[in-house]
């Protein structure tokens, strides 16, 4: 089927059925399994191939039912589907990226999940929330951080990720593309292909006390804010940025050879 988006009508059912699908869920004591009954998936289904609820994206290209390792795979998938394509056109087209969403519910609507949100699967461009969409994210982190984006896309298409959730929750991050690239430097493990525990949260409970973490992703982040004031980080080369970093992010440069 080639890439497609809703019409407005269109729009307002998926975003209908979808609002049935979470209260059936939460009429079901938030049992994913039981809510989630043949009745919806046929409605989701027909939704999917009435044509009279949905256009073709011009530039789109042929998408194929297949299963994703993880986001990453997904966000290589997505951004080679849409590379042909208006970036600026597509960039917040709900109708597109909620199409797209319909057409590969299977793979983000999961038993597995831990949860089930409306910006999941309905984007919303609140800036708190934009970024947690379960099909547009993957593509959004690989068209702008290409590997790096590793980091935040290490788990199944159904689950989100603490360092993306933590990531984006920093402003100076939505336009200081180097940070992404700074981060995957730092807390992805290659020799083990997964991002390193215990770095995503910037505070933790230990011991009923609110305790810093050091050169965690949230500590990065506030050094690069404090560079930013003194030098002109915009221009600077990744590597020499880390080279900044003081002695708490010492261990994580010599595990990640820098």
């Amino acid at each position: 089927m080639k890439l497609r988006r809703f019409t407005e009508d269109g729009h307002n059912k998926y975003i209908l059925i979808y609002d049935k699908i979470k209260q059936s869920i939460i009429q079901n004591k938030k049992d994913i399994k039981k809510g989630f009954t043949k009745k919806l998936k046929d409605e989701i289904e027909n939704l999917l191939n009435n044509d009279t609820l949905s256009s073709e994206v011009e530039n789109g290209k042929i998408l194929k039912k297949q299963n994703f390792k993880n986001s990453y795979d997904l966000g290589i998938y997505l951004n080679e589907l849409l590379k042909d394509c208006n970036q600026n056109e597509i960039y917040f087209d709900e109708k597109m990226w909620d199409w797209i969403t319909l057409f590969h519910f299977n793979e983000v609507f999961s038993i597995e999940m831990t949860g089930y949100s409306e910006h999941r699967y309905i984007l919303n461009q609140d800036w708190f929330v934009r970024n947690r969409h379960l099909i547009r994210t993957p593509w959004y982190a690989v068209n702008t951080y290409g590997e790096s984006s590793k980091l935040f896309l290490s788990k199944a298409p159904y689950f989100g990720s603490d360092y993306l959730e933590q990531f984006i929750s920093h402003r100076i991050n939505e336009n200081f593309i180097p940070s992404g690239h700074i981060s995957y430097k730092l807390y992805f493990d290659k020799k083990n292909n997964k991002p390193r525990p215990g770095y995503s949260k910037k505070y933790i409970r230990k011991k009923n006390k609110k305790t810093l973490v050091k050169a965690s992703l949230g500590r990065l982040i506030d050094k690069l804010n404090q560079y930013n004031e003194i030098y002109d980080i915009w221009s600077m080369d990744p590597n020499d940025i880390v080279l900044l970093l003081p002695k708490e992010f010492d261990e994580l440069k010599k595990l990640n050879q820098i």
